[in-house]
Parts: C-alpha cells; sequence; structure tokens
C-alpha cells in the first residue's frame, strides 16, 4: 500500500504553532481514511493561505486529483485540531472518489461527491451542511444538474444570489437521505453514482444517461 504523506509548506514560519495540531489531526483522519476507505497514494500539503479557508474555521481544502490535496490554513486565526481533522476526512474522501466515478463534471456529480464527503466528516457536522434554502433554489438547481459548465461559486459559495453553501447543504440531504434509506455509510458510497443517489431522492433525471 503506497503512504499518505503530511508536507507543511512552512518557511517562513508562520505555521510553527499549528504544527502540533496539523500532526494530531493528520494523524487520526489518515488512520480513518485507511481503515474505512483503503486510501493510500496521497500528498496532502497544508500551506499558509488565509484567503482560500473557510472564514468560520481558518482551515480550507483542495482535493485536485486522486492523489493531491492542499490544506490551506489561516495563521491568525485560532485553529482547531478538529476541524483540521474534519477538512482532511472530506478530501480524503473525494480523492478516493476521484480514482471511481469522479467529483466535477457537472452538478448533480459536485452534490453528491459533497453530500457523501460531508457524510465522512460526520463526527465535526460542518455547519455549511445546515444552511437554510429553499424550495426555490433547489428547483433552480434541478434546471441546471447536467449543464456542461458548472459555476461552482454560484452553487457551492454563495454568487449570483444564490444562498451560501446551498450545494453543501442540498447535496448533503441528498445523500444522508440516500445512506439511511439504504443502511449504508458514506465509506460504503465512494464509488455509488450519483445517478443512484438522485434516483433514490426522487429527483427527476432527464439525461440518465450522463452519468455513470
Amino acid at each position: 500500500m503506497r503512504p499518505i504523506v503530511s508536507h507543511v509548506a512552512d518557511a517562513s514560519g508562520r505555521l510553527d504553532e499549528l504544527q502540533a495540531r496539523i500532526t494530531e489531526a493528520f494523524a487520526t483522519a489518515t488512520d480513518a481514511a485507511r481503515t474505512l476507505l483503503a486510501a493510500q497514494g496521497i500528498d496532502v500539503v497544508f500551506v499558509d493561505a488565509p484567503d482560500e479557508t473557510i472564514p468560520e474555521w481558518g482551515v480550507g481544502g483542495t482535493t485536485l486529483g486522486p492523489h493531491a490535496i492542499v490544506v490551506a490554513l489561516d495563521p491568525g486565526f485560532d485553529v482547531e485540531a478538529t476541524t483540521i481533522e474534519a477538512t482532511l476526512l472530506h478530501e480524503f474522501h473525494h480523492a478516493m472518489r476521484w480514482r471511481g466515478p469522479g467529483c466535477a463534471e457537472d452538478l448533480a456529480r459536485m452534490l453528491v461527491s459533497e453530500g457523501l464527503a460531508q457524510l465522512f466528516e460526520e463526527d465535526v457536522q460542518p455547519f455549511y451542511s445546515k444552511c437554510s434554502i429553499t424550495d426555490e433554489e433547489i428547483a433552480l438547481a434541478h434546471e441546471h444538474l447536467f449543464d456542461a459548465h458548472c459555476d461552482r461559486g454560484t452553487w457551492f459559495f454563495g454568487a449570483n444570489s444564490v444562498t451560501r453553501c446551498f450545494g453543501y447543504t442540498y447535496g448533503y440531504r441528498l445523500c444522508r437521505a440516500f445512506a439511511e434509506r439504504t443502511g449504508q455509510l458514506a465509506s460504503d458510497l465512494v464509488d455509488v453514482s450519483a445517478s443512484e443517489v438522485l434516483a433514490s431522492c426522487g429527483v427527476l433525471l432527464d439525461a440518465r444517461d450522463r452519468l455513470m
């Protein structure tokens, strides 16, 4: 099995005070990812990048593909080890899902991928899975599930009058309902297709053959 390796980019020394929390969170999250997802062959780079973090956490994560994760940290924020751990769990799920159905080809896949990743970090249920969204926004999302180019800023970060974190909350609801209906955990569902989740939840799939 290939390793999961942590790289802390700290030439400035600004992340020095977070080193112990990074180490703690990385060890816990990596153990869970290996045990539950059979995760392996992943480089995780921790960087000093306050503008790339979730303001409420001082931490942000990006999965660049099946083998690379970047975790942004704000050294001016009182970052907790639990939020670093939750971010890592979320991104590990993405990395392993990249090796199967993928994560980001259209809004439908993004909703399911983000929902499943949030289920995997359930012990620290993220605030962004619990925002207040409207039926009108859900209906609008259904109209754009299979658009060739999904505007992630609109659906996940609150641009163009869509509620901030809409995609995270709606994806979480869909995946939580699917997991409860099937009696499975997020770790069991890393390779489930978006079509199966959305069909099970009653979301109309007019272009079902576009989701594999």
